[in-house]
């Protein structure tokens, strides 16, 4: 029997597929919305390979950095003219109501044809969207609407393994570092939570 890494290979799954996942779930968690969800899923993919791709510079841009690199921003908004802020982040939408990057929307068919089929060739889709709902669930919504926390603390630690652990019949979880850093974010007082976000940033 082929190792899960081949097979995940041959099915072209790796990264780009937990990145749409995970998103795509954290969007539905946070807002209940199924369809818009797929969309931010496969545009948040695109956009951190894209950032992969050019480097840390832009990897995890922040509002700041991203009206910065616009160059200008709306009056009253944070974020460069014609886009918006969307859990965190700054995004274009299309005129059809999706996520957009590249002068292109990202629609629930392209999630399908990019992400979906494409993990079922190795796992069912609802086994792994399922996993990735419980998987999200074990961290506080905080850290669901925190883009960097996300990117560090939900999506980094998995990113290699969460279809193999799928594969091999485990469930994801985080990894106890992880875990600690986060069961202590959940149980802080009010007093505590603005050093202990500043301390899981610094991490």
């Amino acid at each position: 029997m082929p190792k899960p890494e081949d097979m995940l290979k041959f099915a072209g799954v790796g990264r780009f597929q937990v990145m749409a996942l995970l998103q795509a779930a954290r969007y539905y968690l946070l807002t209940g919305d199924m369809e818009r969800a797929k969309s931010w899923g496969l545009n948040r993919a695109i956009f951190y390979a894209w950032a992969k791709h050019y480097g840390p510079r832009y990897r995890r841009l922040s509002l700041r950095e991203l009206e910065e690199a616009a160059g200008r921003r709306r009056p009253g908004s944070r974020c460069p003219e014609g886009m918006k802020e969307v859990l965190g982040e700054c995004v274009e939408t299309g005129p059809h109501g999706w996520f957009m990057i590249g002068g292109k929307e990202q629609s629930p068919r392209d999630f399908h044809r990019q992400v979906v089929e494409k993990v079922s060739k190795v796992v069912p889709w609802e086994k792994a969207w399922k996993a990735a709902l419980e998987y999200l669930r074990r961290f506080p919504r905080r850290v669901l609407e925190d883009p960097q926390l996300f990117y560090r603390y939900v999506y980094e630690p998995v990113r290699d393994r969460f279809f193999i652990d799928l594969l091999e019949g485990r469930q994801p979880e985080p990894p106890r570092w992880v875990a600690e850093r986060v069961e202590r974010l959940r149980s802080a007082g009010q007093g505590e939570s603005a050093g202990l976000d500043r301390w899981l940033r610094g991490g």
